[in-house]
């Protein structure tokens, strides 16, 4: 028997282990790009101080980013092989005590080598230790992992009171962790959780502990198949169904229904963007939380009409938004590619439709829960937030903000930031959404794979000779040009786009590349041009849709 657990724990490992090395690469290697760009436009000191950027940049990267995704990646390996554990003839407390303690490696080793690079690259000998030490929060993620498990495995029979119970527990853990680097209250200022008193190692020994132990009972409730939801919860949940998916809200009786575009989009809405929508109304409420936390932290009572809480906004607006990005291509992500057990892909097959109606019709969609997540973002998540701020503080903070920053000469800073947010924010979305639907998913990693070697080859190139900087930003630029032109090519020679199509997009992508062309600043043409992701879509995901219905 533990030989079977041995072998089932080794597979994990050897299917987890790429993944996890991937991702630490890319957490190191994104930033160690993105500081040698800013490192170029030394310019732009006067304006953003390339310090704080570096400072604040590196310190939301490290610190939120890299633990949440080492942690989702280590809780959905080990998850992806419940079933397989299911079945061997192993007590269900080792089993579920193997799974997390493999989650809880898997997740210090991937921490633990991101923070050595970080160290090595970024900071200096004492930066992290002053700022982020390193035992107090991998002992609180640690803990916060047990009890993520324990929470997901009782949620299997979900009630009511399980709910409540978890997030208000997670909640408090949360903000017990937060009030960890500010003694002196939220008022005050930030002192790092250096050292881990007595007490503090006690309470999270016991509720790791008692983690653990909920999650193997509830492990053992699952697999025995006595887990079931309240009734309550039963109610509430045939009551979502009908917000979600509209099975009992919305009936057939516009006319334009009975057309097979009509009905294409109601069926894709319902099946793929309404719950992605739905989350990412979520995710504002969120961000609406959080950046209404940062305008009373950062700002300063008494102080100069400085707003100091810009930058932190900004990053958590930014960051909850390709939050909200990620939901959106995931969930379009299985909505045309065949999967099993979805019967729903041999409708788009033989629904009535040209592969060029087909397309629209999808991407039509996709549009709409775009916008409403970003139009919820920026009115409820940023200007939510700042409305309610304005009104506790008073409404002069508006006039006082504004009046900063038209000293400064930041408006036009601050709005291009902004849009440039926004374009990233369509240009993920769409070409992730893109490569999910090649009929070959390893088509799309390898294509994935080939810009991200391309990225490394020309960083080192750069850094290695400072002489051949130029023409390799220039090669580069003219490779995604040559496979933007090509891909537009192709699609309007399949009949999947129109010529109106391509005038249209042939205009946007000047006007909105205008404001960084400068010739003379090769990364800014760099810029320029990789803003062109922006329209690649509107070729690659008709294209995409098409080689899915005839493959």
């Amino acid at each position: 028997m533990s030989s079977a657990f041995v072998m089932t724990t080794r597979l994990i490992w050897k299917r987890a282990w790429p993944q996890a090395l991937c991702c630490v690469v890319a957490f190191v290697l994104f930033p160690y790009v993105v500081l040698k760009v800013i490192a170029v436009a030394e310019e732009f000191e006067g304006r953003v101080h390339v310090d704080i950027f570096k400072f604040g940049f590196l310190f939301a990267f490290y610190m939120l980013l890299s633990s949440f995704a080492f942690l989702g990646i280590s809780v959905a390996m080990t998850i992806g092989f419940q079933k397989y554990f299911l079945r061997l003839p192993i007590p269900s407390r080792t089993i579920a005590s193997g799974i997390m303690f493999t989650a809880v490696t898997l997740f210090l080793s991937m921490q633990l080598l991101t923070n050595g690079f970080y160290r090595l690259l970024f900071f200096d000998r004492n930066w992290l230790s002053d700022y982020w030490p390193l035992t107090a929060t991998l002992m609180f993620l640690v803990t916060l992992t047990l009890v993520g498990y324990a929470v997901f495995w009782l949620m299997k029979a979900p009630s009511l009171t399980r709910l409540c119970a978890s997030v208000s527990f997670i909640a408090g853990m949360l903000v017990w962790f937060a009030s960890r680097f500010f003694p002196a209250g939220f008022s005050g200022g930030v002192v790092p959780w250096t050292q881990v008193t007595l007490s503090e190692f006690g309470t999270m020994l016991v509720v790791s502990v008692g983690a653990w132990y909920l999650g193997t009972i509830a492990f053992a409730q699952i697999r025995s198949g006595t887990a079931v939801p309240s009734p309550a919860w039963e109610i509430l949940h045939q009551r979502w169904k009908v917000l979600a998916v509209g099975a009992s809200s919305e009936r057939v009786t516009d006319p334009h229904s009975q057309t097979a575009i009509a009905t294409l989009k109601q069926v894709h809405w319902r099946n793929s963007c309404r719950s992605g929508v739905l989350i990412g109304f979520g995710l504002a409420g969120v961000a609406f939380c959080c950046n209404l936390a940062a305008f009373f932290i950062w700002s300063k009572t008494g102080a100069s009409p400085r707003p100091g809480y810009l930058l932190p906004v900004m990053y958590l607006t930014y960051l909850f938004l390709q939050f909200a990005a990620v939901v959106l291509f995931v969930k379009q992500a299985f909505s045309v590619a065949p999967q099993p057990k979805q019967q729903i892909k041999d409708y788009w097959v033989t629904v009535p439709l040209t592969d060029r109606e087909l397309a629209a019709a999808l991407l039509q969609n996709i549009f709409k829960a775009g916008m409403l997540v970003l139009l919820a973002m920026i009115l409820i998540g940023v200007g939510g937030s700042y409305l309610l701020y304005a009104l506790i503080q008073g409404l002069g903070v508006i006039s006082s903000d504004w009046q900063w920053l038209v000293e400064r000469e930041l408006v036009a800073t601050l709005i291009g930031l902004g849009v440039i947010g926004i374009l990233s924010y369509w240009s993920i979305m769409l070409n992730f959404i893109s490569v999910f639907w090649f009929p070959r998913r390893s088509v799309g990693l390898w294509v994935v794979a080939s810009l991200i070697v391309l990225l490394i080859i020309s960083v080192t190139v750069s850094e290695l000779l400072p002489v051949l900087r130029t023409p390799v930003i220039l090669l580069d630029a003219c490779l995604i040009l040559g496979v933007t032109v090509l891909a537009f090519l192709h699609a309007y020679r399949s009949a999947l786009i129109g010529g109106k199509t391509i005038w249209r997009l042939t205009l946007f992508s000047p006007l909105v590349c205008i404001a960084f062309w400068n010739f003379s600043r090769p990364d800014l043409f760099l810029l320029s041009v990789l803003l062109i992701f922006t329209v690649l879509p509107f070729a690659t995901i008709p294209l995409a849709v098409s080689w899915n219905r005839h493959r």
